[in-house]
């Protein structure tokens, strides 16, 4: 089973935050397999939660990475640490990181690079806006998207695709279950046809995931899982989410 459903901390997180939410996941999680989960905590508590979290298997990886390996660039983290932490993945793109700190596809296409030149894990986030999306230009934006920050990437080993409407995260709004599984489909197509190098290991939908909406968005044959955020600070939602997850999809 590849990486199927990770959890986003975003700016969230303490160590007793961490206490918590472990103490909370494995109460309520109601399985031994935990090779289909992630956590991406604030990077600062990568080693505490590695600790906590003993020797399951549970991934743990980064928010974000720098596009260069070292030099005078203050506060950025490398691929290099974050492989010498442990981690096995890092979330590239999000649009949170694109909006707020003004990330490029170029920018984007550089850190996928660094991504794979340390073994880990890409999870390339990708979708489009309010505006774009009733405009009805998503498949267009994706696909501008996908090029631009694979382009430089045409031999990545593993690659893992998030699409997230950046209208649907955080705002409890999501595209139709249908919407989503055909978007999916576009994403797996685009990829397999114009990188066929690439091993596209799955492509997980991420945009106000809930316990509410797993079971609906599971369901469909193009959502691989998910990639979770404001649901995932909470450890009982997100061990229930995963127990949702495995009933659908692991058979």
């Amino acid at each position: 089973m590849s990486l199927r459903l990770i959890a986003n901390w975003k700016l969230n997180g303490s160590k007793e935050f961490n206490q918590k939410w472990i103490s909370n996941f494995f109460k309520y999680f109601n399985s031994h397999d935990f090779s289909s989960l992630g956590i991406a905590p604030p990077s600062m508590y990568i080693d505490h939660l590695r600790g906590l979290l003993g020797k399951n298997n549970i991934c743990l990886g980064a928010q974000n990475i720098d596009e260069e390996d070292s030099g005078a660039r203050t506060g950025e983290i490398s691929a290099s640490m974050i492989k010498d932490l442990g981690c096995g993945f890092t979330i590239v793109g999000h649009s949170e990181r694109r909006t707020l700190f003004h990330e490029s596809n170029q920018a984007i296409s550089k850190k996928l690079i660094q991504a794979n030149r340390y073994s880990l894990v890409p999870i390339l986030c990708i979708g489009e806006s309010a505006e774009e999306y009733q405009d009805n230009i998503t498949h267009e934006i994706l696909h501008q998207q996908i090029l631009g920050a694979l382009k430089g990437s045409i031999e990545t080993t593993s690659l893992i695709i998030a699409y997230e409407p950046v209208w649907a995260i955080g705002s409890g709004q999501t595209p139709t279950p249908e919407e989503i599984n055909s978007v999916h489909e576009m994403i797996k197509d685009v990829v397999q046809s114009r990188f066929p190098k690439i091993d596209l290991a799955s492509v997980l939908y991420g945009g106000s995931v809930s316990i509410t909406n797993a079971a609906s968005l599971f369901e469909q044959k193009n959502i691989d899982g998910a990639l979770i955020g404001g649901a995932s600070l909470d450890g009982k939602e997100f061990a229930s989410i995963a127990n949702v997850f495995n009933k659908i999809k692991v058979k």
